[in-house]
Parts: C-alpha cells; sequence; structure tokens
C-alpha cells in the first residue's frame, strides 16, 4: 500500500472516533472540525444618532435568544437517562438552535479612544469588552436582561434631550415596547444622563479584529500592527469568549459605513481585515446591519455617509459567509429587528446545517457520508425558478451552494447533533488530490 493511500486510511479511522457534536469535512486529506459552538460578537455604533436603532435592538432581543434557548431561557438538556436522550434528539431535530452553546459579548465602533471618559481603554474602546458580566453564555439565567443590560447601560449614548420620559413607570415592570428614561434609571442606576458619545470615527472592521487579538492567549502578528491600540499586556482582557472550536460570528449595527484605520479612504476591498481574520483557529463570519444602500448610493442618513465605506462592510460580510442587511426600511425608518434578530438566529442554526468547505469543489466530485451511510443529493423543490442556488429550498438530502462555498443538509438528511458527517471532494483549484475511497 502506497504511503497516500496508508494516510487516507488512517485518517478515517481518525475519523470514526470523533467526539460528540463534532463533525469533520475532509478535503483531500485534510480535515477541518465543525461543532455547535457560536462565539458571537456585537460591535454596536455608540453615536448619537444610534439611539433609536440601539433602542429597537434591546425591545427586540428577546426573539434572538428565543431562537437560541429552550422555553427555560439558558436552560440546558437533561440527559440522565435513555428516555432523556431520546427525547432530546427529537427535541434537536424539531428545534435546532436550542443545541447551539453560545457566548455573547459586545464593543463598540469606537477604537480611537481619546474622546473617552479617561485617558486610557474605557470598557468598550478599541475592542474591549462592556457591561458586567462581560461575556453572557447560555448557561446562564436571565441571558436576555443580561445582556440588554450590558447593551443599554454601558455600550449606548443616551441624552435627556433624546429618550422619552414616562413618570407612571414602575421598576421591575415592562417598558411597553418604548425605552424611557426611567426605565434606563431603573434598569442602569442611572445618576447622570449625558455620558460620552463614541468616536465619530467609527472602525467596527479594526474593532472587532482587536476584540478577538483580546480574547486569545496567543494573538497572531497581525494583532500587533502599529497603527493598532494592542500590547502583549492585553492578551486575554477579553477572556472567557473565545473558544478553540466552532464560529466566531461579528454583528456589526451602525448606520455608518467603515473608516478602519488599516484601510486607506476610498478603498472598498477590505482584503487586509479578510487576511487577517483568517489568522485566527476558527471561521469568523460577518453579519451587518447598516446604511440602506442599493449597490451604488447611500440613502436614508442624516450625514454624508461615502459609499466605499459602506460597500467594504458589505463585502466583509458576504465573502466570510455572512450577510449585509439595512439599518432602515423602504420609508427611512429603523428596521424591524425582531426580523434582523431572527435571521441572525437563522444565520447561527444554519452553522449545524451548512458545512464549509476549504477549497472550492468539483461539484461532481462531492461524496457525502452520515455515520458511514451515503446521503444523496437532494432535488430543489422548485427547479424551474429562476433564482440562486442560495435562495433555492431542496427536499431531503444535501445540496451545494456556491455563495458559501458549503454543502447544506437538508429534510430528513439533517445530521443528528451525535453524528459523524465526512463530505469529500476533489479541489478545483491546485494539484488535484487523490480521493481516499
Amino acid at each position: 500500500m502506497s504511503i497516500s493511500r496508508l494516510q487516507a486510511c488512517l485518517s478515517l479511522v481518525l475519523l470514526a472516533a470523533c467526539n460528540r457534536y463534532e463533525h469533520f469535512n475532509v478535503a483531500g486529506y485534510e480535515q477541518a472540525s465543525f461543532d455547535n459552538e457560536a462565539d458571537v460578537l456585537f460591535v454596536i455604533d455608540n453615536s448619537p444618532s444610534m439611539s433609536e436603532e440601539t433602542a429597537s435592538l434591546a425591545l427586540n432581543f428577546s426573539v434572538f435568544i428565543n431562537t437560541l434557548t429552550s422555553t427555560d431561557e439558558g436552560a440546558e438538556q437533561v440527559t440522565e437517562t435513555l428516555s432523556d436522550a431520546v427525547g432530546n434528539y427529537v427535541d434537536y431535530t424539531q428545534q435546532r438552535g436550542r443545541f447551539l452553546d453560545y457566548n455573547l459579548a459586545i464593543t463598540t465602533t469606537s477604537v480611537d479612544y481619546s474622546g473617552g471618559d479617561t485617558d486610557g481603554i474605557d470598557p468598550g474602546e478599541a475592542g474591549t469588552f462592556l457591561g458586567d458580566p462581560t461575556v453572557v453564555t447560555k448557561g446562564d439565567p436571565d441571558v436576555n436582561d443580561l445582556f440588554t443590560a450590558n447593551l443599554l447601560c454601558d455600550a449606548a449614548y443616551w441624552s435627556t434631550s433624546s429618550v422619552p420620559s414616562d413618570p407612571a413607570y414602575e421598576c421591575g415592570t415592562d417598558p411597553q415596547g418604548v425605552i424611557t428614561q426611567e426605565f434606563l434609571d431603573c434598569t442602569c442606576g442611572f445618576n447622570e444622563w449625558d455620558n460620552a458619545a463614541g468616536s465619530g470615527q467609527e472602525e467596527p472592521l479594526e474593532a472587532a479584529l482587536m476584540a478577538l487579538c483580546r480574547s486569545v492567549d496567543d494573538p497572531p502578528e497581525v494583532c500587533f500592527n502599529e497603527l493598532s491600540p494592542f500590547q502583549e499586556s492585553q492578551t486575554l482582557l477579553n477572556d472567557g469568549f473565545y473558544r478553540e472550536k466552532g464560529t466566531v460570528v461579528v454583528v456589526v449595527v451602525s448606520d455608518e459605513g467603515d473608516n478602519s484605520r488599516r484601510l486607506s479612504q476610498g478603498d472598498d476591498e477590505p482584503d487586509v481585515y479578510l487576511e487577517a481574520f483568517q489568522d485566527f483557529s476558527k471561521p469568523v463570519k460577518f453579519v451587518a446591519i447598516g446604511p440602506q444602500w442599493d449597490g451604488s448610493s447611500v440613502s436614508c442618513v442624516d450625514t454624508s455617509v461615502p459609499t466605499w465605506s459602506v460597500e467594504r462592510v458589505e463585502t466583509l460580510a458576504n465573502g466570510s459567509g455572512g450577510y449585509y442587511s439595512s439599518i432602515s426600511d423602504e420609508n427611512c425608518e429603523p428596521a424591524d429587528f425582531a426580523d434582523e434578530l431572527r435571521k441572525l438566529g437563522d444565520l447561527l442554526q444554519n452553522l449545524l446545517t451548512a458545512f464549509q468547505l476549504q477549497s472550492i469543489p468539483d461539484i461532481t466530485t462531492i461524496t457525502v457520508y452520515v455515520d458511514g451511510e451515503e446521503i444523496d443529493r437532494a432535488d430543489p423543490l422548485d427547479p424551474e425558478a429562476d433564482i440562486t442556488d442560495s435562495d433555492q429550498e431542496y427536499d431531503n438530502g444535501w445540496s451545494y451552494d456556491s455563495s458559501r462555498n458549503a454543502v447544506v443538509f437538508w429534510g430528513d438528511a439533517i445530521p443528528g447533533y451525535n453524528a459523524n458527517v465526512r463530505i469529500y471532494y476533489r479541489p478545483l483549484a491546485g494539484k488535484p488530490r487523490e480521493l481516499p475511497f
């Protein structure tokens, strides 16, 4: 047997011993692991123009949490008996998001900290996390309340002139769809209202990069760029967020574009940041909720927002397997954040159904196995529809989504949470590998 054949056989033996929640995607003899961990970072624009959007985000955040948790928020599944395990499996196939193991954290778009409350880096600046606790996890009780308090009390900019008053409000009651001064007083214990606004130089891409640099114990060299406020002593300043496995999902919420310092003014290609995030040990996906734009012009904004600053954010989002969405509707009113947060929940659920490949495949060579059984390619529900493969829906089996370079599972073929998934294919680029079967 040749060495290459022996390596292939050994790799298949190793694959058979995969851990719970762990899935493998094999490209030739390469393999990348997938599991149910998602580290979700919100990068919030904390400038004065964002008060309405931040309030809507907070008021609707429970929609997102309800997508990812059981009826009791933060509750873990009981697996003491075989009956529990069977019940959990049925629940999982019906509501896959419940088994996502997530971390939530917040930073702001402010990387320039010179105008902050102090001369140094305050919480939320230059990629530092804010709130208490700074990292909210699925196992925490009252996940929604914890995250909402971090968002409203520490990430947002408020002033008495922009927030309505309701003297009849009683602490501990529902805000009834409106964030009021009295609700914030009760929730946050505000004594003084006119706090320092965030930097007018919004840098969401740099802020996200700095946040990850401060989250790992061995930051890649790209973190130490002379333009960026990061030093070795700040390693693990954001401890408890970044885990070895899974996916990082960065959610940028801003009514501006990006002016990150590693890119020149007018540069609409974020390649330097795409490459920077690839230096981390696991995939980083971007979701951007930003200014309304049609690919050529920006609308529904109070200030002049350069098209290139929006295009670079959209390019990064689409290029990383995420998406770009508008922060306002067609009437220039704040978008329905219930819908936006539901879409974000769907994206996270798709981490368990869409397996991104390492290389562009020859589609005719893709072969998929779940627990040793070959899975057929799915048939489109509407093969005559003039839509892209990412918008098409399928029956049972797998499909290939070229926009994400991913194999997507559908219907009865969606792997169980304890499944062993193997995907073989021949890459189009480079020297073709010999398939290990």
